[in-house]
């Protein structure tokens, strides 16, 4: 636990060093990449909840991400509702719709509640493709406006990235509190024994639920500061597909660590940038590695490292054991 928290501030302080380095030496393009990264990083660290601590595995999260953005769009653009308002609303929209279809989904146990929020973030889908007069369908919707609070706008890219960080901090924080509580302890201890913990008095409906209904809080504010970002969305970016790049991700990182969706996020955002000549071949080298990962370092690159770290120190130990025993 320790070292989880001791990784979790090491890296949570680089990025702090970053947010001061980044406005003022990056491109419009490197902070319009960099704003995304911490974007899907929310959503990735909302997987964490739901998957990493609740073990339960969802597919869902880029449909709550579509139903943040979708609210923010349909309220500052039809509604003129403020951009703060409606920044709170996509997360409490979110989350009430995660909290309604967990009351039934959560009735399933194991692989079958995963397959059925491959349901869900279809079903969402064909509701922004298709509800027309509210979502604007194929067409999508235009002319968000930017994200203000009174007469200060956020206009620009350097001005989202500090909103956008802000607002990652503040998530990251609250779940590093969450991990180290008793209602995070009761998610993780039905992620290793539900029935161990369901003896031990824990209501794992009830908890699995909440979990689901917090990890969509996450995806509606994340949506909401994309909506603002790009003032402009559509259906198609909220798919199935998407999901699956935050599952991957956080199995990158490390799915039982705080730091593991900073590392997958940043590595799969950014792979692209650093690998552009090879951009035809970016897909193969994402499943490639995914693949030789989960070979190597089932527990993603942070317990890998430590099982590393561990051989090493070991050996280090049985050398310095040998060498005193020659000498003796």
């Amino acid at each position: 636990m320790m070292a989880n928290k001791k990784a979790f501030w090491i890296i949570t302080i680089l990025a702090a060093v970053l947010a001061i380095t980044i406005p003022l030496t990056a491109s419009n393009y490197m902070l319009r990449v960099v704003n995304m990264t911490m974007i899907t990083y929310i959503c990735v660290l909302s997987m964490f909840v739901v998957f990493g601590m609740a073990g339960q595995i969802s597919f869902a999260q880029a449909g709550f991400w579509g139903v943040g953005a979708y609210i923010t769009a349909i309220l500052t653009t039809k509604l003129g509702v403020s951009p703060l308002l409606a920044l709170i609303a996509s997360g409490a929209g979110a989350a009430i719709v995660a909290f309604i279809m967990g009351l039934a989904l959560f009735r399933l146990q194991g692989h079958y509640f995963g397959f059925s929020t491959i349901g869900l973030v279809m079903i969402l889908n064909g509701v922004f493709q298709n509800w027309k007069p509210v979502t604007g369908g194929a067409d999508g919707i235009g002319n968000i406006p930017a994200f203000s609070i009174g007469s200060f706008e956020l206009s620009s890219e350097t001005s989202s990235f500090f909103l956008i960080f802000v607002v990652s901090v503040t998530i990251s924080i609250v779940t590093q509190k969450l991990h180290r509580s008793a209602l995070g302890r009761s998610f993780m201890a039905i992620r290793d024994n539900e029935i161990a913990a369901k003896c031990m008095g824990v209501n794992s409906y009830r908890n699995k639920i909440i979990a689901f209904t917090i990890a969509a809080s996450y995806c509606g504010i994340a949506g909401s500061l994309f909506a603002f970002l790009a003032s402009y969305i559509s259906a198609t970016t909220f798919n199935f597909a998407q999901s699956s790049l935050y599952l991957v991700m956080l199995m990158l990182g490390g799915y039982n660590y705080l730091a593991g969706p900073m590392i997958g996020t940043a590595l799969l955002m950014l792979l692209p940038e650093w690998f552009r000549p090879l951009q035809e071949y970016i897909m193969l080298i994402y499943g490639v590695g995914v693949m030789l990962l989960m070979v190597v370092m089932p527990e993603g690159l942070i317990g890998g490292g430590k099982k590393l770290y561990a051989i090493m120190q070991s050996k280090r130990g049985w050398a310095t054991t040998q060498a005193k025993n020659d000498i003796r």
